[in-house]
């Protein structure tokens, strides 16, 4: 996304395409809420591994860029049980 001085508040002109860039953040948005859905429904509480593994897979499914280290930690979430 575009960032620019005064981001809405009147202090700078928004860049022209930036109706496309808030289109394409609520995309990707809803793509990671579809592939946290996805596996924290069918592995919640299970084991560690599954869960890393299918959000993984989840994750290339849906085309969302998966930083491992993030990966982990959700899948630790998801195997815990926790919203936490």
């Amino acid at each position: 996304m575009t960032a620019w001085k005064g981001q809405g508040n009147g202090m700078g002109d928004a860049p022209g395409h930036d109706k496309a860039d808030v289109l394409h953040v609520v995309e990707q948005a809803i793509r990671i809420r579809m592939v946290w859905e996805e596996v924290s429904s069918t592995h919640w509480a299970g084991p560690f591994d599954e869960a890393l593994e299918a959000l993984t897979a989840a994750a290339h499914r849906w085309g969302v860029p998966l930083d491992s280290s993030f990966a982990r930690r959700a899948a630790l979430g998801i195997h815990a049980g926790s919203w936490e």
